[in-house]
């Protein structure tokens, strides 16, 4: 269960008037990570990103992520001599797990980075890598859909939260109907059906229809779809937006962007955490430039108005991001792997014919079929039983009691 005090005074000011120092701090006293001692616990994950390796007389550890790393160690004390452990939170904060070897940072920013450390000398040995679960995305899997019209002017992915600001996409609809004569074809995807139900959600569905109307005069809701038909959403799509200012990278971004659909964001989002870390990469997407519903309509316009020949979504993803990118800069990042990885490369980590043969000798796969999930219950698993499980393989395979 995800712990600390929630910056809620983030979530509608773009503009808070405090010492960046001070900004870090309130960030990163929420994490949504999980703890050993709290009922969710049975949910922790854990992503094999690449497993112990043993061929031709040699060993190498494995990587593992979790947002539960320490929970993890707690039932697996000797984990450690088979895995480097990297922690995770679905937060823009730093983890805050004690055992973690490497923690996933969201964005790179050195200014923060040196903050940190020197806040946190006993933290000074952590290795800090800007990725997230977001990054392991599925390039080949998640992809556009063959043959899809655009037929959906905006998609919109989020579950109905005061963080993710519904209420201004509302607004901006509402105008731009008003002010450009034309009524967008939107579809907006909720999360769960539970979460939806709850007063929280009820209360921002509540206030948008006294403000603005029934909601589904500006969207049409579809209420919980299935990861798998995701993809024909964001390939149906010319924009996918976010309008939150603050939480974890996101993964709406990332998959709309691998779908080829490029992604409207406002430029202050997550600016605290990321500094001059760019959200996205050229050609891309667009900026909101103000954190207002008018400007939101303008830029959605702006895209609209120019949509063709503009963006190149897809191809710059493939370029830094999705699963090969990932697993690269992990094991770049950790200095044990140039080291100790026979035929290391930097960047090369596909190409490596020792990993590829002790991948195929070990697990009866080659390296691309498990990174891209072959056999995904020697990669990634929940729940307490599992993660039990998917650990003994492993000390059975290396002989570790």
């Amino acid at each position: 269960m995800p712990k600390g005090k929630y910056p809620v005074e983030y979530f509608l000011n773009p503009n808070i008037n405090k010492p960046i120092e001070d900004i870090y701090k309130d960030i990163d006293a929420y994490s949504g990570e999980f703890f050993e001692d709290e009922d969710l616990r049975m949910h922790t994950d854990l992503i094999v990103i690449l497993p112990p390796l043993k061929y031709e007389g040699k060993v190498t550890k494995g990587i593992f992520m979790s947002q539960g790393v320490d929970y993890l160690y707690k039932i697996s004390p000797n984990i450690g001599k088979l895995f480097f452990s990297m922690a995770y939170t679905m937060w823009s904060s730093y983890p805050w797990s004690k055992m973690a070897d490497v923690y996933l940072t969201c964005y790179k920013n050195q200014p923060r980075e040196d903050w940190y450390f020197s806040n946190n000398p006993d933290k000074k040995d952590k290795i800090l890598i800007p990725l997230q679960d977001a990054d392991f995305t599925n390039e080949y899997w998640l992809c556009p859909e063959f043959n899809t019209p655009r037929d959906i002017d905006i998609l919109y992915v989020s579950r109905i939260s005061k963080v993710k600001n519904i209420p201004i996409l509302i607004e901006a609809l509402k105008l731009y109907q008003q002010k450009y004569g034309i009524k967008l074809k939107v579809t907006m995807i909720l999360g769960s059906s539970p979460d939806n139900k709850k007063p929280a959600a009820q209360e921002i569905l509540n206030d948008i229809k006294t403000k603005y109307g029934d909601i589904n005069e500006y969207v049409n809701l579809v209420d919980e779809v299935k990861y798998i038909d995701m993809k024909k959403y964001y390939s149906r799509a010319k924009f996918t937006i976010l309008t939150s200012l603050i939480e974890g990278k996101n993964r709406t971004i990332q998959e709309s962007m691998s779908c080829n659909t490029p992604v409207i964001v406002f430029k202050d989002h997550n600016k605290w955490a990321r500094g001059s870390h760019e959200l996205f990469y050229k050609d891309s997407g667009l900026y909101v430039p103000e954190f207002s519903a008018e400007s939101l309509a303008d830029t959605i316009h702006d895209g609209l108005t120019n949509y063709n020949g503009r963006f190149f979504a897809r191809r710059n993803y493939l370029q830094n991001n999705g699963r090969k990118n990932f697993i690269n800069k992990c094991i770049d990042s950790i200095p044990y792997f140039k080291e100790n990885l026979p035929e290391y490369e930097e960047g090369k980590i596909q190409d490596n014919l020792w990993v590829d043969l002790a991948m195929q000798d070990n697990y009866q796969l080659s390296f691309n079929e498990f990174l891209y999930g072959k056999n995904t219950a020697i990669q990634h698993v929940k729940m307490n039983e599992n993660n039990h499980s998917l650990i003994d393989f492993f000390y059975s395979r290396f002989g570790i009691r």
